[in-house]
């Protein structure tokens, strides 16, 4: 028999309307060290040059539908104020989700197991919608343009984006 370490990194960001990142939570579920407070440094995990605090969850992956219209996750979260918090602020504020599922070395578990090609999956998501219940919070990742639901990231045409715009409604076209 033999085991193999899976740990999955979420990092929660949102960008403004310039295309710059930034970054609201890392999290990692693999690394949490029993005799440590969860902030201490020892429940960290370096990847891809930052920092991953530990917070228990599942990720249940990807699931599409035939004709590939509905394309959603869950994030699984024990239900405790600070889980909550985070879940409640990623969809309030519509941030997006990046989900790396990754292959860890079993005696080592700061170290992908054969370098970068130990990445199995990368998703980016739309935090979409949260339930709970006294047990669980769930948080439902959609993909960031949903062809049924309408929901494209908004842009606004400017000149700066575009060039010059009609500043009449007189448009002809010869």
């Amino acid at each position: 028999m033999s085991l193999t370490t899976l740990v999955t990194f979420v990092e929660v960001f949102n960008v403004d309307i310039n295309g710059n990142k930034s970054t609201k939570h890392l999290l990692q579920n693999g690394k949490r060290e029993a005799d440590k407070d969860v902030k201490d440094s020892s429940n960290t995990i370096l990847f891809n040059g930052k920092n991953y605090h530990y917070l228990p969850f599942i990720y249940q992956g990807t699931t599409i539908n035939k004709s590939g219209d509905n394309i959603e996750s869950n994030l699984i979260m024990g239900n405790h104020p600070l889980s909550m918090a985070k879940a409640q602020q990623a969809v309030v504020n519509k941030y997006f989700v990046e989900v790396n599922v990754c292959i860890m070395k079993n005696d080592d578990i700061d170290t992908l197991a054969n370098g970068n090609q130990s990445i199995l999956t990368t998703d980016t998501w739309l935090a979409a919608s949260l339930s709970y219940d006294p047990e669980v919070v769930e948080v439902l990742l959609s993909s960031a343009i949903d062809s049924v639901g309408g929901n494209v990231p908004s842009l606004v045409l400017t000149t700066e984006v575009v060039g010059k715009l009609p500043v009449t409604s007189d448009i002809q076209n010869r």
